[in-house]
């Protein structure tokens, strides 16, 4: 086991030497090779999907730190953490519904894959929790680099049963040996039929998570967990004052960028409209704003 320290030195947590040679290939890949990962994490809740995908992303991280503002809870967050991030770690917590399978023609879906056009030209590490893989968009279960699932146990200690929270088995995609397909063609079996005869594949590493209890170290939140809890306080808040939201539209400030890019790829007002399902006149106005400010660089 490798302990992990924070900036200062103190020893936070510990994970599998198998793991941080994981963590070590996903640094090489967003610092050295100008490129992207994508990961996800799925479990039942309550599992530690969200404090695992905190310590994976701290031990990406550079500087090794993870602001809150890198943790998303719903679509508007996770697309401005994006929009304002670079090599680094941005993790879509429990609940954001921006990655749930859809048709892939519809303004969402089209939305999607402009972000993750974003996430790459960014150098970027996601990480998405989800309750169900399968929930996936198959456009974003393709691109993962890895998946893994955290699940809760129980375990004897001291003469004591303790509740484990954060256990992992990390299924990567490798050439030659895709751990990720497996995992998935297993699951789509038995969901298709339970009863079927198949055997769960192995997954490249299993670590065991952190028992909980009073005789034992608290879990550490890299991003503090007043914090993280006061966030997704606030967000679950939200959604019970607005059971439905609204459509994202050009209207909408998270996605300046994303129609200012459009513009700068040469795409006409028709077509523009025609992605965010608007009238042109809505475009031509935000046309006008992106000239001003072209105008002020």
């Amino acid at each position: 086991m490798v302990m992990i320290t924070d900036k200062n030195g103190v020893e936070r947590y510990s994970m599998s030497t198998r793991l941080v040679g994981v963590i070590e290939r996903i640094r090489e890949k967003i610092y050295k090779e100008d490129s992207m990962v994508l990961g996800i994490l799925w479990g039942g809740v309550g599992g530690g999907k969200s404090v695992k995908a905190q310590h994976i992303g701290f031990a990406i991280n550079k500087n090794r730190e993870l602001d809150i503002s890198k943790i998303a809870f719903d679509k508007d967050e996770f697309i401005e953490a994006v929009l304002n991030s670079r090599k680094e770690v941005v993790i879509g917590d429990e609940g954001i519904a921006l990655f749930f399978s859809r048709g892939s023609m519809t303004k969402q879906g089209r939305l999607m894959a402009e972000l993750m056009a974003q996430c790459r030209q960014k150098n970027l590490c996601i990480i998405i929790c989800v309750p169900e893989l399968l929930s996936i968009d198959w456009l974003i279960l393709e691109s993962a680099n890895f998946v893994g699932y955290v699940w809760e146990s129980k375990k004897e200690i001291n003469n004591r049963l303790v509740t484990i929270k954060g256990n992992l088995a990390l299924y990567p995609a490798i050439v030659g040996n895709d751990y990720k397909m497996k995992i998935i063609h297993y699951l789509r079996t038995k969901k298709r039929n339970p009863h079927a005869k198949i055997f769960r594949p192995e997954p490249y590493l299993t670590e065991a998570g952190n028992p909980i209890g009073k005789t034992f170290k608290e879990v550490w939140y890299p991003v503090g967990e007043e914090a993280y809890r006061k966030k997704k306080e606030s967000v679950l808040n939200k959604y019970k004052r607005k059971q439905t939201e609204k459509e994202i539209s050009p209207k909408g400030k998270v996605v300046k960028d994303l129609v200012f890019k459009q513009f700068e790829r040469g795409l006409t007002n028709k077509e523009i409209a025609s992605y965010w399902n608007v009238g042109e006149r809505c475009i031509r106005l935000w046309k006008k704003k992106y000239k001003k400010e072209m105008k002020k660089e």
